[in-house]
C-alpha cells in the first residue's frame, strides 16, 4: 500500500483516539512507539525486515492529531496563529544541517553509516519521549471508556464525511483547504527537483543549495511573522497565504529560470506556513477542546488523501508538460481563495 495512503487511514482513528484516551496518553504511547521503532531500524538485514518496521513506524503515527490538539488546547486565541506558526518553523531547522551528515556518514561508513544514523535518531526520539512524558499536561477529562466503545469510535471515524453536516460550514471548507494544497503542493515538492535539474539545467548540488537557502528563508519570515500573524484577521492571513503559493506556483510555470524557481519556493515556503498555521488556528476557534483530535484527525487525512491524489493528476501534466504542471497548481489555490474573497473585502 502507498505510504501515503496508510497515513490516511492512520489518521483518522488517531484523531478519535486522542479524543477518548487523551491528548497525553495518545502521545506518550506514540512517541515512546516511534523511538523504539529506530533501533529496529538499524538492525534489520532485509527488504522484508524494513518494510515490516516501516508499516509498525507508520502505525504509531496516530498521535499526530493529539500533538495538534494539545497546542490548540494550550494556547489562547489571540496566540493559536502564532503558535502553530511555531510548529511549522521549528521542524525545519534539522533540515539545514542533518542532510550534510547523513551524507558523511553514508558517503564514509556506508551501512554502516546509515545503521549509525538510526541509532542516533532513537537517542533522540527517547530524550522526545521522556521529556514529553514530564513535561505535557493533560488537556480534556478523560471519560471511562470500554473496549468496545472504543472499537465503535474507531470504525465510525473511517466515515468522517458523516460528521460534516454538524460543522460549521466555514470550517468544512477550511478542512477541505488541506485537500487542495496537498494536492498543488505535489507539483514543487515532488517535481521540482526534476523541473530544476532536467527543465532549468542546474545540477543537483545547486538544487540542493537552494533548498536550505529557501529553507533558511522560510524559518526567518516564520519566526519574524509569529508575533503578528494573529493580529490580522484571520480570513485575510489564510488568504494572503494561499494567494503567496499561488503566485510562487505560477511564476514557475510562466517563467522557466533559476530566478523564478528559487522566488517561488521562497513564496510557496512562507505562503504555506501561514496558511497551514491559520487553518489550524481556526479549529481551535470554531471547535470544542472534546473534538478538536477528531478534526485534526479528518484534516490530517485528508491532506495526506490530496498528496495521493495530486500525485497522479500532478504527474500526469507534469510528463505532458512540466509548466502546465505548476500552472494547474496555481490554479488550483487560486479556486481555493475564491470563497475567503467577500470575508477579506468586509474585514477591510
Amino acid at each position: 500500500m502507498h505510504w501515503l495512503a496508510r497515513r490516511v487511514i492512520n489518521y483518522s482513528p488517531g484523531g478519535v483516539l486522542t479524543d477518548v484516551i487523551g491528548r497525553k496518553r495518545a502521545i506518550v504511547i506514540g512517541t515512546w512507539g516511534i523511538a523504539l521503532v529506530q533501533f529496529l531500524y538499524a538492525v534489520v538485514v532485509d527488504w522484508r525486515q524494513f518494510a515490516v518496521v516501516y508499516v509498525i513506524d507508520w502505525a504509531l503515527h496516530f498521535y499526530q492529531p493529539a500533538l495538534t490538539a494539545i497546542l490548540l488546547d494550550s494556547l489562547p486565541p489571540e496566540k493559536r496563529g502564532g503558535g502553530m506558526m511555531l510548529t511549522a518553523v521549528l521542524p525545519q531547522v534539522p533540515w539545514l544541517f542533518l542532510p550534510p551528515v547523513g551524507g558523511y556518514l553514508l558517503d564514509h561508513l556506508g551501512l554502516l553509516g546509515m545503521r549509525l544514523s538510526f541509532v542516533i535518531s532513537g537517542v533522540i526520539s527517547v530524550s522526545v519521549a521522556l521529556l514529553r512524558m514530564k513535561a505535557l499536561q493533560e488537556t480534556i477529562t478523560v471519560k471511562p471508556f470500554t473496549r468496545n466503545t472504543l472499537m465503535r469510535e474507531i470504525i465510525k471515524s473511517y466515515m468522517f464525511w458523516q460528521g460534516f453536516s454538524s460543522l460549521p460550514s466555514f470550517i468544512v471548507y477550511v478542512t477541505f483547504l488541506g485537500f487542495l494544497t496537498s494536492l498543488a503542493g505535489i507539483a514543487l515538492q515532488t517535481f521540482g527537483v526534476l523541473y530544476a535539474t532536467k527543465v532549468i539545467g542546474i545540477d543537483n548540488t545547486s538544487w540542493g543549495v537552494i533548498q536550505s537557502a529557501t529553507t533558511a528563508v522560510g524559518i526567518l519570515f516564520g519566526l519574524v511573522l509569529m508575533p503578528v500573524i494573529d493580529k490580522a484577521p484571520r480570513v485575510t492571513a489564510l488568504f494572503s497565504g494561499l494567494m503567496l503559493m499561488a503566485v510562487g506556483y505560477l511564476m514557475v510555470g510562466v517563467w522557466s529560470n533559476v530566478v523564478a524557481l528559487v522566488t517561488a519556493a521562497i513564496l510557496v515556503g512562507i505562503g504555506g506556513e501561514v496558511a497551514m498555521s491559520i487553518r489550524r488556528a481556526l479549529v481551535g476557534d470554531y471547535i470544542t477542546p472534546e473534538n478538536r483530535g477528531r478534526i485534526m484527525g479528518t484534516t490530517l487525512a485528508l491532506e495526506y488523501l490530496g498528496s495521493i491524489i495530486g500525485g497522479v493528476v500532478v504527474a500526469y501534466i507534469y510528463t505532458n508538460s512540466p509548466s502546465m504542471a505548476f500552472i494547474f497548481s496555481g490554479a488550483v489555490l487560486l479556486i481555493s481563495v475564491t470563497p475567503l474573497i467577500k470575508g477579506v473585502l468586509q474585514a477591510r
